[in-house]
C-alpha cells in the first residue's frame, strides 16, 4: 500500500544546518562550497526515497536570507544552482567561524544595501528622481523612476530605496536625518 502523505507539513520537512552536520569552503575558484550530511537530494514529492543522511560534497551552493532586514543573521536558506533549498541555517551562530566567515562575505555581497546618512540633493524631472546622497561607503549619485513606488517602508522609521538599476539604499530612520535631508524626502514619505 502506498503511503499518503496526511498533511502539508509531510512535504515541506526543514532541513538545518549546524556544525554536526555541515561545513562550508570555497572552491578553487573562491565560491562558497558545503560538505554537509544530509539526506540524497531528490524529487520533493517522492514518497519511497531513502531519507537516510549521507555525507556528500554538495559543491558550490548560494544563499538567501528570509529575513534580510529584521533577522540577518538567522533563517538564511542554502541553495543549488536551479535554487532548489538544500537545507536552511537557523542562525550563524550554530556553525563554524570559518563557515560564518564565508557565508557573511557572501551574503554582504548579495545584499549590499549602502547606508544613506544625508541627502545632499533631490531633484525630479520628467517621473525620475536624480539623488546625490553621503552614505557609509562614500558619496553616491542615483536615479529612481516612479520614486514613491521604489521607497519601501521595513518597520521603525527604516527605508529602502531602490534605484533604476536596481540597487538598494538604506535610511535606517528617516526621523534621525538632518532637517534639510528629512525636508528633501518628506513629499516621498
Amino acid at each position: 500500500m502506498e503511503k499518503k502523505n496526511d498533511n502539508f507539513l509531510d512535504l515541506a520537512e526543514v532541513r538545518y544546518l549546524t556544525t554536526e552536520n555541515a561545513r562550508f569552503y570555497r572552491t578553487a575558484n573562491g565560491f562558497p562550497a558545503l560538505e554537509a550530511t544530509l539526506p540524497k537530494f531528490g524529487d520533493d514529492l517522492e514518497s519511497d526515497v531513502d531519507k537516510t543522511p549521507v555525507k556528500q560534497d554538495l559543491g558550490r551552493v548560494f544563499f538567501h536570507r528570509c529575513f534580510p532586514f529584521e533577522t540577518p543573521d538567522e533563517y538564511i536558506s542554502v541553495l543549488n544552482n536551479d535554487g532548489r533549498e538544500y537545507a536552511m541555517i537557523r542562525s550563524l551562530s550554530d556553525l563554524d567561524p570559518e563557515s560564518c566567515e564565508i557565508i557573511r562575505a557572501e551574503l554582504d555581497r548579495k545584499y549590499l544595501c549602502p547606508t544613506i546618512s544625508k541627502i545632499k540633493s533631490l531633484k525630479e524631472k520628467l517621473d525620475y528622481s536624480f539623488w546625490e546622497v553621503e552614505t557609509d561607503r562614500g558619496d553616491a549619485s542615483f536615479s529612481m523612476h516612479d520614486t514613491y513606488r521604489n521607497i519601501a517602508r521595513v518597520g521603525n522609521g527604516m527605508l529602502i530605496i531602490t534605484d533604476v538599476d536596481g540597487n538598494r539604499y538604506r535610511i535606517n530612520d528617516v526621523a534621525l536625518l538632518d532637517r534639510k535631508s528629512y525636508k528633501r524626502i518628506e513629499l516621498y514619505l
